[in-house]
């Protein structure tokens, strides 16, 4: 887990409840989809040539016994391992807006007010993250719906990151441990507890 480390994921996690707190402030369809500006214009058609790419992803079901082949995890490592520079740009900026946010802390409408204008701050480097996301997959060739499976498979399931979507237990554990134990160093090295929350946000999603 970059520049954090295990030991501070419940820190982490609490950064990303003062995140999505300033996410809810704006709603993911005005900010994400709804927004017509330069930088969220290049996310609209970074997903949408994703999404051309990998017609098959549309329809993505899970693999047999729900764990994936070892090149696709690969993959998705190779993915994560792409993003690494974006991940240091998100959380150092997510931690700050956390940290600002408890500064400037006196309740009521001046409070969220100073929230709100820290949220905008953030925008142009959650455009840019979520482009970088988008033509990363593209280069790889992984659709939305494999990124997000397998992301959820490793982080929740498996590691115990962020909140878990999925219980163990819909998975043979042992399998799902010898697939993924030979990687395990280098996805916890890829994951960011402080921009974990915003990483599976897709237009498409919001539509």
């Amino acid at each position: 887990m970059k520049r954090r480390g295990i030991w501070k994921l419940g820190l982490g996690i609490g950064c990303g409840f003062a995140l999505l707190v300033a996410v809810g402030v704006f709603g993911v369809a005005n900010w994400y989809s709804g927004r017509i500006n330069q930088e969220y214009k290049q996310v609209r058609d970074s997903e949408k040539a994703l999404l051309a790419a990998t017609e098959r992803d549309q329809g993505f079901r899970p693999p047999s016994g729900g764990i994936p082949a070892v090149e696709r995890i690969e993959v998705f490592l190779a993915v994560r391992e792409d993003l690494g520079p974006w991940l240091e740009t998100m959380g150092i900026a997510i931690t700050k807006m956390a940290a600002d946010r408890e500064r400037q802390r006196d309740g009521g409408v001046k409070d969220l007010a100073r929230l709100v204008n820290t949220g905008s701050d953030l925008m142009p480097i959650f455009a840019g993250f979520w482009t970088a996301r988008n033509e990363v997959l593209l280069t790889h060739e992984v659709g939305p719906g494999e990124y997000a499976y397998i992301y959820r498979l490793v982080y929740h399931t498996w590691l115990n990151f962020g909140r878990p979507e999925s219980p163990a237990k819909d998975y043979p554990a042992a399998a799902l441990t010898e697939a993924l134990e030979p990687y395990r160093t280098r996805l916890t090295e890829a994951f960011d507890a402080d921009v974990h929350p915003v990483e599976l946000i897709f237009q498409m999603d919001s539509q």
